[in-house]
Formats: C-alpha cells, sequence, structure tokens
C-alpha cells in the first residue's frame, strides 16, 4: 500500500486514461454534461499553456549539427507516418470510425514529453529530441490539417477543411502555447518549482477529454463487440512497431551515431495524444461518434508508451 501513491505518481496518465474510459462507460451522464459546456475548449488550452511553460528549447541550438536526423524525423513525423498508417488501416475491417481514429492519431506531430522523457531513459541524444519535438509540433499546426483532409478525402472517410482545422488548431494550440511560453519569461523560478504539479494540471486537463467522449458514445461502446476492440488494440501496437522498424532503418542507413538513433527513433515514432484530443474537437463528425474515434487514440497512445519504455530500458544499457 505504501507504494500505491508513487505507482500512480509515476503512471498518472495511463491509470487516468483507463479509469475515465470505464468510468465515462459506466456513469456516462456527468460526462455529457461537461461536454454540452465549453469544457473541452479550455482543458485544450490549459495543455498548451502548460506545455509552453514546461519547455525547455534553450538546447535546441546544440543538435541543429544532426542535420540529416532532424530532416528524417520531420519528414516521418509530418508525412510518411501518416501515409504508411493510412495505408494499411482502410484496408483492416474495423468500424469506420475506429478507422479514423487510428488515421488521425497516425497524422499528428511527436509526442509533448514522454518522448523526451524516453530518449533520456535509453540515454539518448536529448538536445535532438528537444528539437525534433518543439519543430514536428510546430510544423504539424500547419501541415496536419491538409495531410489530413487529403488522406481522409482519398480514403471517403471524412469531409474536412484543411483551412478550417489550420485556423481552429493556431486558435487552439499556437496561441496558448505561445502564451505558457511568454509566462516562462516571467514565472521561470516558480515554474521549476512546481514542475510536477504543472504536469499534473497538464495530465488531468488531457484526461478529461476522453472522458466527455467516451461518455457521449457510452451507448455505441456497449453494443461494440469485443473482438473489434481487440483489433484496434492489435492495430496500434502493429503500427507503432512498423514505424520503429521503419525509423530504425533509416537512422541505420544513415550511418548515426547510436545516441542520435535512439532519440530519432522514439520520436520519430510516437504521436502526439493531446494533439490528436485537440483535432478530434474540431472534426465534423456527430458527438457520439468522436467518443468511438477517441478509443484507438487512446489505445495507441498507451501502448506506444508500454512499448516505447520497454526499448528505453533496453537502449540504457546499450553503448
Amino acid at each position: 500500500m505504501d507504494r500505491l501513491p508513487a505507482f500512480l505518481k509515476k503512471h498518472f496518465l495511463p491509470v487516468g486514461l483507463v479509469g475515465v474510459a470505464l468510468i465515462g462507460l459506466v456513469f456516462p451522464r456527468p460526462g455529457m454534461y461537461m461536454a454540452g459546456l465549453p469544457t473541452q475548449y479550455l482543458a485544450v488550452s490549459i495543455i498548451f499553456i502548460c506545455s509552453g511553460m514546461l519547455l525547455r528549447t534553450s538546447e535546441v541550438r546544440t543538435a541543429v549539427s544532426a542535420w540529416k536526423a532532424t530532416a528524417w524525423g520531420c519528414f516521418s513525423v509530418l508525412f510518411l507516418t501518416p501515409l504508411v498508417g493510412i495505408l494499411l488501416i482502410f484496408r483492416l475491417p474495423m468500424d469506420p470510425a475506429f478507422q479514423v481514429g487510428l488515421a488521425l492519431f497516425c497524422c499528428v506531430p511527436t509526442t509533448l514529453s514522454s518522448g523526451i522523457a524516453l530518449t533520456n531513459q535509453a540515454r539518448g541524444n536529448m538536445a535532438l529530441a528537444l528539437l525534433l519535438t518543439v519543430l514536428t509540433n510546430t510544423m504539424g499546426i500547419f501541415t496536419v490539417p491538409f495531410v489530413l483532409e487529403q488522406l481522409l478525402e482519398t480514403a471517403g472517410a471524412v469531409e474536412l477543411s484543411g483551412g478550417d482545422l489550420l485556423l481552429d488548431l493556431c486558435l487552439s494550440i499556437l496561441l496558448p502555447l505561445a502564451l505558457g511560453r511568454l509566462l516562462q519569461g516571467f514565472l521561470s523560478e516558480w515554474i521549476s518549482r512546481n514542475r510536477a504539479r504543472i504536469t499534473t494540471i497538464s495530465s488531468l486537463a488531457l484526461i478529461s477529454i476522453p472522458w466527455m467522449k467516451f461518455s457521449q458514445s457510452a451507448d455505441k461502446l456497449a453494443h461494440t463487440a469485443g473482438a473489434s476492440l481487440a483489433l484496434v488494440v492489435l492495430a496500434g501496437v502493429l503500427i507503432h512497431l512498423l514505424y520503429l522498424a521503419i525509423n530504425d532503418g533509416a537512422s541505420r542507413a544513415l550511418r548515426l551515431p547510436l545516441e542520435v538513433r535512439k532519440a530519432l527513433v522514439l520520436l520519430a515514432s510516437q504521436k502526439s495524444l493531446p494533439v490528436a484530443m485537440t483535432v478530434l474537437a474540431f472534426l465534423p463528425v456527430p458527438p457520439e461518434t468522436k467518443g468511438l474515434i477517441a478509443i484507438p487514440c487512446v489505445t495507441s497512445h498507451l501502448s506506444q508508451i508500454f512499448l516505447d519504455a520497454l526499448l528505453a530500458s533496453r537502449w540504457s544499457h546499450a553503448t
């Protein structure tokens, strides 16, 4: 029992995501009520204000020399992995909403924090990990709407306006991120003392979004076959393993140093759940369908963290 608080503190986000999924399914009314308010937009703003406050960019310039790794990482995250993922996803025999959810997750940029943490655990190049995080998430605001628009419409899944989505993402991601970065300049000492608390606040805001989505889709989820959900989880795992293989092969072909390869493989293979949830909020689909779309995003996020934690642990002993 004494170890339980420490476990929850270390694994707060994954435990929270699983918890809200169950709560949303069993007790959907509170989540449905909150979803009727502008709660999700407030939660998104909190997530990216916190991200801006916590983002360390002072080391980014030290990674610029690794231009080959940076160029491949940006190309892989923003263009190659979305294309590869969607080519596979729409061939799978699953609910169209699950297909859209997997496609959405494949199209977003790399993680905002977990990739950097896992790179540190793997003893990889932290400066490169930070650079790829900053670049892909900044560029992704401008590329994701149009990449997602083209790929989803080509697959006949969702009619989406890339221009409208770009405006929504600028307002919901870029402005809060810039505000958080501005606050960092005025509150740097306070932020340094309270990084753990700010991270917890960001995680709570992130957890609240799937809770509302699952609550709205409780009825549909109750009638979804367990085999379909299992296929969604398996698809997410296989796609992530494929991403790891592609990026590892590219890093070896580029003959990158081991610490650079570790950072590149981890960051170029991961996808951001906060950005996926933000994009989902603006997709032109019925509210009850958004809960179904959220499921592959959450399960894929959990599986990539689990798989990459194992990889980082193994790499931590490699020199």
